[in-house]
């Protein structure tokens, strides 16, 4: 007797099948959240310590730099007169390119008109340890004034340049010279006539310093010579205050 052939049954895949994986995710998922609100909070009690160190510690260094002496507290209830541009006194400042700024213009703007501080050039330099600054201001019309100083190693030096201006000018022609005795311990003044101006120059030496100052006025220009003259006078001042360290 002849059976039947028993039915095939499926070749089954390799392996067994896999179980769901949600809640292995699930459980992946939780362990790095928990990792890293362990690791914040870690950060965040680090940087609190930190800030709270910093701020200790600044707290201490402001209070100390913060109190005034006493004579600092007596400049300010005074008005800090001193810091007044127009007419204050100026005060000692190192011969660099910023000490054209320390310059109280207010015989300038009295004189020539209102000054242009955007269009102040300053020059500054130093050789062997003598130092030299140039400074030119102009007015709303460009007029201008330009003051020279030079530090010398000899005082002697100074004045025999100066007193030498004498020999020069007063056989150069279309200079009109003169000797100036107002301010330092050698001065000479002389002026030229040009086509449409007139230049004025101020040679004054003031120790170890060579203090140079010029303008020129136009012929269409309303500024008194005299007047000009003056102010090339205050600058010298100026520099004999502000420079006396170098003198």
């Amino acid at each position: 007797m002849t059976y039947p052939s028993q039915p095939g049954y499926p070749t089954p895949h390799y392996g067994q099948p896999q179980p769901p994986r949600q809640n292995n995710l699930w459980l992946i998922g939780g362990a790095i959240l928990v990792v890293l609100v362990v690791i914040m909070t870690v950060v965040l009690l680090v940087v609190q310590q930190t800030a709270g160190d910093d701020s200790a510690k600044g707290g201490d260094g402001s209070t100390t730099e913060g109190e005034p002496s006493g004579d600092a507290s007596s400049d300010e209830e005074t008005g800090g007169d001193g810091g007044d541009t127009e007419g204050g006194d100026v005060g000692p400042a190192e011969m660099t390119a910023d000490a054209c700024d320390a310059f109280d213009m207010s015989k300038f703007e009295e004189v020539f008109g209102e000054f242009r501080e955007d269009d102040t050039y300053r020059s500054a330099s130093n050789s062997n340890g003598l130092s030299s600054l140039s400074c030119s201001f102009y007015d709303d019309d460009f007029m201008y004034v330009n003051v020279y100083v030079s530090d010398y190693e000899d005082a002697s030096d100074v004045q025999s340049w100066v007193e030498s201006d004498a020999d020069y000018y007063t056989a150069e022609e279309g200079y009109e010279f003169s000797e100036y005795t107002e301010i330092g311990d050698a001065g000479s003044y002389w002026t030229k006539d040009e086509s449409g101006y007139k230049t004025l120059t101020l040679h004054i030496a003031l120790g170890s310093l060579e203090v140079k100052l010029y303008t020129s006025l136009y012929d269409e220009e309303n500024v008194d010579e005299a007047a000009a003259v003056e102010t090339l006078a205050d600058f010298a001042k100026q520099c004999e205050t502000l420079f006396a360290d170098y003198m």
